[in-house]
């Protein structure tokens, strides 16, 4: 087949041990990050990440939009530039594809599914703004793609010459067999392979556009198909996006042919695999460790304290954050949400001084809640999000 080796093994055919131990190693700490956590806060920790996810892996496309900017568009403030306006549409879209293979994960009954492939690809395209990255424009050829459907014509990507088009349908029902071979192994084993399968994917290149974005989701899905405990509270593509340049040399590397008898029985070259699924390892480790490093509650809470203090001391643009606001944020931060008539107990004051900065931490942005009448839960703006979880994002 042409893209084996599907993982990278010895002659033998044996995981090497590196890769094992640090398939684990990322398996335990991923697992660590929902412990000290309510519900609550996980969800909100989740909803936070999808925005960074999409704004990393359209980054990586040379198209990212700042999270801050998604936030506006997300409550329907969209830029009056066409171009950022683009972007922004292009992000809700990342968005809420995100939002759909984590409500379908569970229904998908082979693992690597081709049509499951599709569908993501249906999915983002089909997404209210998305008419404008269906018009292609690929050297000579001027054509509009349409969602869900495999590309008709042969490409180049760099130096690759993908498959012929009318070898991917195939292709990808191997893709599916063959990795699928997996869904009985450990969790670490079945990381490598969804790791590795990631390259494979993109070296298939199943569609004229947007070949990145969906297999860096096909891959997002994977992790939560593998049933990988915490992941949602990591994602990768921020480390991808972190070290782009190699990230792509790495997939490049891997697309090398098979170097002699001494680099594996398959078409491709073993150890190009293998150098790509180090990378993918040890990038999903770094982010693990990132996460596990500042989701800590007293982190987060020293974060909250020196947040609201630059708030209020006038350090940005905003309308400063009312008094007893840190008070507030990390009793919800240990609670995940509380009564309204607790918020009086809490700060010490009054029911009116309460009411009133509930109803101005709403406004801005710092608090959900169902009615106006109903518990009341933190909220992870972007803006608060960069401060309090440092360098998940840049500053704006």
């Amino acid at each position: 087949m042409e893209f084996t080796p599907i993982i990278p093994t010895n002659l033998n055919g044996i995981i090497s041990s590196e890769h094992l131990k640090l398939a684990e190693k990322i398996c335990i700490k991923s697992a660590a990050l929902k412990g000290s956590h309510n519900e609550y806060i996980i969800n909100e920790i989740v909803t936070l990440l999808r925005k960074t996810n999409s704004y990393y892996s359209n980054r990586i496309e040379s198209e990212g939009t700042h999270p801050i900017d998604i936030d506006k568009a997300m409550n329907k403030k969209f830029s009056n530039d066409e171009k950022k306006r683009n972007l922004q549409k292009l992000s809700l879209a990342h968005i809420e594809v995100q939002k759909y293979i984590e409500k379908h994960v569970d229904t998908i009954n082979d693992v690597y599914e081709q049509k499951f492939i599709l569908d993501i690809h249906k999915q983002f395209y089909m997404q209210d703004g998305m008419d404008s990255y269906l018009h292609i424009e690929y050297g000579d050829l001027k054509t509009t793609m349409t969602p869900g459907t495999f590309r008709h014509r042969d490409v180049y990507v760099g130096n690759h010459q993908a498959p012929a088009k009318e070898k991917v349908k195939s292709l990808l029902i191997h893709f599916d067999t063959m990795y699928n071979q997996s869904k009985h192994l450990s969790k670490a084993e079945q990381l490598i392979y969804a790791l590795c399968s990631h390259h494979r994917l993109v070296w298939i290149h199943p569609f004229l556009d947007g070949n990145g974005r969906v297999s860096r989701l096909f891959l997002d899905y994977l992790l939560f198909k593998i049933d990988l405990d915490g992941y949602g509270l990591w994602n990768i593509s921020r480390g991808l996006a972190r070290d782009v340049d190699k990230y792509k040399s790495s997939l490049q590397y891997a697309d090398m042919i098979v170097q002699g008898s001494q680099d594996g029985r398959g078409a491709l070259s073993n150890r190009g695999l293998s150098s790509f699924l180090d990378f993918m390892l040890e990038t999903s480790l770094d982010q693990v460790e990132y996460m596990n490093k500042y989701l800590k509650i007293d982190s987060l809470g020293n974060n909250i304290d020196k947040y609201v203090k630059l708030s209020q001391n006038g350090f940005f643009d905003d309308e400063p954050l009312p008094k007893y606001s840190e008070l507030l944020f990390k009793e919800l931060l240990i609670k995940g949400s509380i009564s309204r008539g607790e918020v009086a107990n809490i700060i010490g004051k009054s029911t009116r001084t309460a009411t009133t900065l509930v109803s101005k931490l709403l406004k801005a942005d710092f608090l959900s809640s169902r009615s106006h009448k109903e518990a009341i839960s933190l909220k992870f703006n972007s803006h608060f999000a960069s401060y309090i979880i440092p360098e998940l994002f840049p500053l704006k």
